[in-house]
């Protein structure tokens, strides 16, 4: 599992801590899953928004632990490898919160 955070805490944000964007691999261990869930909801229950692709195991798990923690998420799609967007993107999965 991979974490990218972006930390606003000195900048006029509405969240209190930031962002953190969770990606992990397609088939995730069990000790990658318990080390997502006590990732997120520790800085959830810091108030920092957390990020991720509910199209994957591990983005699932992200989110489901970030709103049972209260805290905002953010939905967020694959780009493909050729790094070029597509033209349109997808619709957000259903009862997923995205933060607009």
């Amino acid at each position: 599992m991979n974490l990218f955070i972006l930390d606003t805490r000195d900048r006029n944000s509405k969240y209190r801590g930031g962002l953190v964007c969770v990606v992990g691999s397609s088939r995730p261990t069990a000790e990658e899953k318990r080390a997502c869930v006590d990732v997120v909801s520790r800085y959830a229950m810091d108030g920092w928004a957390i990020a991720a692709d509910p199209h994957t195991l591990i983005g699932r798990l992200a989110a489901r632990t970030a709103c049972a923690a209260g805290a905002p998420f953010v939905s967020m799609g694959r780009v493909p490898e050729s790094g070029v967007l597509p033209a349109r993107s997808p619709a957000p999965a259903r009862g997923w919160p995205t933060l607009d």
